[in-house]
């Protein structure tokens, strides 16, 4: 007799970029008492009935041993080149072959450390209450991820161009999208600057 596990909302951490601009695996700078990805998890791990997959590509030989103990799913994107599109598409092709049903994705980045559990709850609940809508982030200027893009997306998903990310389809789909503001916390770490910036405003020595 078969069945489907009905899995609500499956979590993707994109964790593939070569962080280009830092000089550096942006990944693995600390914070806190763990590093930024290993932040990323943890935050995912603290939501409920959430799956969390993280997508790694570039640096995989560095990253991939610091989170292999963690309770997740760890695809490696061997065309992370390629760009968030290519990401995308690997974690939704993942998650057709997974006995699970899943109802929506969120998707997050791994460079957006403020955008905690809290954050990511609330978009959850959001979701819950308006089921077919995407529930995306608004960064002030920019409205974007984190976000939660239902299961009538997927195939949309799977036809990104390398190039294009989560922000593509909610751009596209905005009358259909509600937001949740970031409130001031919606900040990428993507130079050396930035890093130091943010890891001195919240962990003051």
């Amino acid at each position: 007799m078969s069945f489907l596990l009905e899995s609500k909302i499956a979590h993707v951490i994109l964790a593939a970029g070569s962080s280009s601009r830092m000089g550096e695996p942006k990944q693995l700078l600390a914070w806190g008492e763990t590093t930024l990805i290993g932040h990323a998890i943890q935050q995912g791990m603290m939501l409920e009935n959430v799956k969390t997959y993280v997508v790694l590509g570039a640096h995989y030989d560095q990253i991939y041993p610091t989170v292999k103990e963690f309770p997740i799913t760890i695809l490696k994107n061997e065309n992370w080149q390629l760009g968030m599109g290519s990401s995308i598409r690997l974690v939704i092709e993942a998650l057709e072959r997974d006995i699970l049903t899943y109802s929506a994705i969120l998707i997050s980045l791994v460079d957006q450390p403020l955008l905690d559990a809290k954050h990511l709850n609330r978009l959850i609940i959001e979701s819950n209450q308006n089921p077919n809508m995407i529930i995306a982030t608004d960064l002030n200027e920019i409205i974007g991820v984190p976000a939660i893009i239902t299961k009538q997306y997927f195939k949309e998903l799977l036809q990104l161009k390398e190039d294009f990310g989560a922000r593509y389809i909610i751009k596209k789909h905005i009358n259909n999208v509600q937001t949740i503001s970031a409130r001031g916390k919606g900040y990428d770490v993507d130079t050396q600057e930035e890093y130091n910036t943010l890891l001195k405003s919240n962990f003051p020595s």
